[in-house]
């Protein structure tokens, strides 16, 4: 099965609210969407999906919301439950970002569905250091702080050593940058924000990549 997730937030297949919320998806060509309603729950739309199908497109979708455990159907009808996601409330300024920078145009897509500290789940990951470190949902912390949000929900995501060992080189970097707090990370254009961290983050993979090939 083929899954391809739509990042762009203009296409005729989808709303703008899920487009907004990044609930789009292509599954063997076909349009799914995922409209999250709560902290936990979200709405299905996609032509008669099997039970595989779901259980595989749902996998898909919770590696980017993880924290998303409860999917109806259009009709509100249950699909399928999972083990709820434990979190808790903190300070965002207590949290470390692994990442040096947003997009400005994700800023202005997130802000549409951010309010309160509820809007805003994030997994997070304990540092060596006993610091709180941010894994995904940068673009969100920071628009929230931008709003005078101060809290977010958090989860602690369990992840690989090898993964663990990555995001620890990210936030080593952006130590290395003086990016303390979410309010330390810069805003940039989609073209700056593309020099500025995805090619870093390009450079940063081969280089791993050709290190383990020496090996």
């Amino acid at each position: 099965m083929e899954i391809q997730r739509i990042d762009s937030y203009t296409d005729p297949r989808f709303s703008q609210e899920i487009l907004y919320q990044h609930g789009a998806f292509l599954v063997d060509g076909a349009p799914w969407s995922f409209r999250v309603i709560s902290d936990h729950e979200a709405v299905v739309s996609a032509e008669r999906p099997g039970p595989e199908v779901l259980a595989e497109a749902v996998e898909y979708f919770r590696f980017y919301g993880e924290h998303i455990t409860t999917f109806y159907d259009q009709e509100g009808s249950l699909l399928l439950d999972l083990p709820p996601v434990e979190r808790r409330e903190v300070e965002i300024s207590i949290l470390q970002p692994s990442q040096f920078s947003v997009d400005r145009e994700k800023c202005a897509a997130v802000r549409h569905f951010l309010h309160t500290a509820a809007d805003l789940v994030i997994p997070t990951m304990i540092l060596p250091d006993g610091a709180l470190c941010v894994l995904d949902g940068h673009t969100r912390l920071r628009e929230a702080w931008r709003q005078g949000i101060r809290r977010a929900m958090v989860f602690d995501s369990p992840m690989p050593s090898g993964q663990r060992a990555i995001m620890e080189d990210f936030v080593r970097e952006a130590r290395a940058r003086e990016i303390f707090h979410i309010q330390d990370m810069a805003v940039y254009g989609s073209q700056e924000q593309k020099e500025k961290w995805h090619d870093w983050c390009s450079a940063y993979f081969a280089a791993r990549q050709e290190a383990g090939q020496k090996e």
